[in-house]
């Protein structure tokens, strides 16, 4: 037998063991670490509807302005063309397009409205004209004509607006707070330029 033949076969081996075993501890760090990677990961669900031409973003939490824009003016135009007829349905299409807390709120008050529309024989027609998102304090306005139709189809038209402040959580929208005034949007350029008759009213 050569003796240094096998010697060197032997250390070759212990070698190429070697090797392998940092080369398979090098490759579990990479899989832990591009599994880490993967779990962490947010999907941004990318979506342009064949009816709409902007292009809205819904992410984990987070969207951008034409979603949250969309998202406004759907609800908006749910709340504002309310009937004694479809107040359950309105009530029930947005139990979750709300937070818990706020949805008994308006749940409440949109029973309370549909009441006395049955009552007075009214109706409500909204029909949105401008819709604004504010970057800076992450509201979107609803602003439009809102008709009241009386049970002898006399109309009353006035200008108003629906605020909302929407919240992404796991990738659904959330209205944390809301708002319905007559009036212009009141956006920071409107509380500034009428910040005197804001702070007399309330005087």
């Amino acid at each position: 037998m050569d003796g240094k033949t096998y010697k060197l076969g032997f250390k070759g081996s212990q070698e190429t063991v070697k090797l392998q075993k940092y080369t398979i501890l090098a490759l579990s760090a990479t899989i832990l670490l591009l599994t880490y990677g993967v779990l962490q990961k947010r999907e941004r669900l990318v979506i342009i509807p064949p009816v709409i031409e902007e292009r809205m973003e819904l992410g984990y939490e987070s969207a951008n302005q034409h979603y949250y824009k969309s998202w406004a003016l759907y609800v908006a135009s749910f709340l504002g063309n309310i009937n004694p007829s479809n107040a359950g349905f309105v009530s029930e299409g947005l139990s979750l397009s709300f937070s818990a807390e706020l949805y008994q709120e308006m749940r409440a008050k949109i029973v309370e409205d549909a009441e006395k529309m049955r009552v007075t024989g009214r109706s409500l027609r909204f029909y949105a004209d401008k819709v604004v998102y504010e970057e800076d304090t992450k509201k979107t306005f609803v602003a439009g004509k809102q008709e009241v139709v009386s049970a002898a189809g006399n109309v009353h038209e006035q200008d108003v607006c629906y605020e909302f402040e929407v919240d992404i959580k796991e990738g659904l929208p959330t209205i944390a707070k809301f708002a319905y005034y007559p009036g212009a949007p009141r956006t920071q350029d409107w509380l500034q330029r009428n910040r005197h008759t804001q702070v007399a009213a309330t005087e």
